[in-house]
């Protein structure tokens, strides 16, 4: 009897520590000052319109600084960091990859789609800036996702043809997770198919970008998942609901329709290596998506796409206007499956383009910021938190003066 309720514990032991994401993240927030803060971080609209989450601190005397009052929360308070979970980030790539897959198996049931009109304010609400400053592989506050909410997750390695300059994780990698989803409800519309790519790495934080087709999605017509190929660029959409989502995202980058490259290129010593402009994705395989029956077009993924699939040959822009050149392939490694972990907790970091053009400013010259990255101001510095509640419809989104 003792045995069997040891066993017992045991097991719920585990059960439990799979449901537990601490392993991956375990600490407070941080705050750009060094604050301690008293409670959870969260957004407002009176600072700087949801640009940044913040909390209440302990004391105005911070490590790094003096904390401001608030008169609205009567209180003093500071914006929050999310800096990279040591205990997690010095394990090996293959170490962190297990324990995030273990969380992803670990619960098939999917996410929901929020209800449509709760995606437009519940975006406007929140922070994007915390999807390019968190440092982690999980979502360090509590967030809903509004879009790309419902997916498949599982494990791919890249593997490198050998015949390109780039460096890093270019050069080969394989520790992997890939995310695939639809950015909207596809019911009646259409798929907006698009991924999450997540590359782990050894003793420190993962490199991460995400790549899709285009905000718009395709047609009910238009059937196969990966129907039209992807990109970590994607062109400017005429769609007024979907232009005001880019726009929130501008509170985080001058260029929101692009994310950078240039961190999957660094060694481990953080020199910067040599990294291309734009990624393209072309699928070597179809899976049937049809738009009224997205569980199924989910199951299709799981099935279309076995342990060893080739999924995707991968090409590379080493620079704007240059022609694409093949770079390598993505092979599926683990298999892919709903997961409720890989829809509500599971975290791609996007890199500012900035941080591209910061290395590269030449490329500035070259592109029609206006088109390419919806901002004409576009240059090598992101927007700061004072610029949240700017107006991204004025003369400044259209701007020819880069920010620098």
């Amino acid at each position: 009897m003792k045995l069997a309720l040891l066993a017992y514990c045991t097991a719920a032991l585990a059960e439990d520590s799979l449901t537990d994401t601490s392993d991956i993240y375990a600490q407070p927030a941080s705050t750009l000052k060094g604050c301690e803060c008293k409670g959870p971080c969260s957004t407002s609209v009176v600072f700087e319109c949801n640009v940044a989450p913040f909390c209440a601190v302990k004391s105005k005397d911070c490590r790094k600084g003096t904390a401001e009052w608030s008169i609205t929360k009567m209180s003093y308070y500071d914006y929050c960091s999310f800096e990279p979970y040591k205990h997690y980030e010095d394990l090996a790539a293959a170490k962190k990859k297990e324990i995030v897959m273990a969380h992803v198996n670990k619960d098939k049931v999917s996410g929901n789609y929020p209800a449509t009109l709760n995606v437009l304010t519940g975006i406007l609400g929140e922070s994007v800036m915390v999807s390019f400053d968190a440092s982690a592989d999980v979502f360090p506050q509590e967030r809903t996702k509004y879009i790309h909410s419902v997916g498949v997750t599982g494990g791919i390695r890249f593997d490198s043809n050998g015949k390109h300059p780039y460096k890093g994780l270019f050069e080969g990698t394989e520790h992997g997770i890939l995310r695939l989803s639809s950015a909207k409800d596809p019911t009646g519309a259409g798929a907006a198919p698009g991924m999450g790519i997540k590359f782990l790495r050894d003793g420190r934080p993962s490199a991460n970008f995400v790549a899709m087709y285009s905000l718009d999605g395709q047609t009910c017509a238009e059937k196969d998942f990966f129907q039209h190929d992807w990109n970590n660029h994607i062109e400017l959409t005429d769609n007024f609901g979907l232009k005001i989502i880019a726009a929130k995202f501008w509170q985080a980058s001058y260029c929101p329709l692009m994310v950078g490259l240039s961190d999957l290129a660094t060694s481990a010593d953080g020199s910067q290596g040599e990294f291309p402009f734009k990624l393209n994705f072309h699928s070597l395989v179809k899976s049937d998506c049809d738009c009224n029956e997205y569980e199924q077009c989910l199951q299709n993924l799981v099935t279309s796409l076995p342990v060893g699939t080739k999924l995707f040959e991968v090409r590379a822009q080493a620079a704007p206007n240059a022609p694409e050149e093949l770079i390598g392939s993505i092979t599926i490694t683990d298999a892919m499956t709903t997961s409720k972990f890989g829809d509500e907790e599971l975290f791609f970091k996007h890199q500012h383009m900035e941080d591209d053009y910061a290395l590269k400013p030449d490329w500035l010259a070259t592109i029609d910021r206006k088109t390419q990255c919806g901002m004409g101001c576009t240059g090598t510095k992101a927007p700061t938190i004072e610029r949240g509640c700017s107006n991204p419809f004025n003369t400044t989104m259209l701007a020819d003066d880069i920010v620098v």
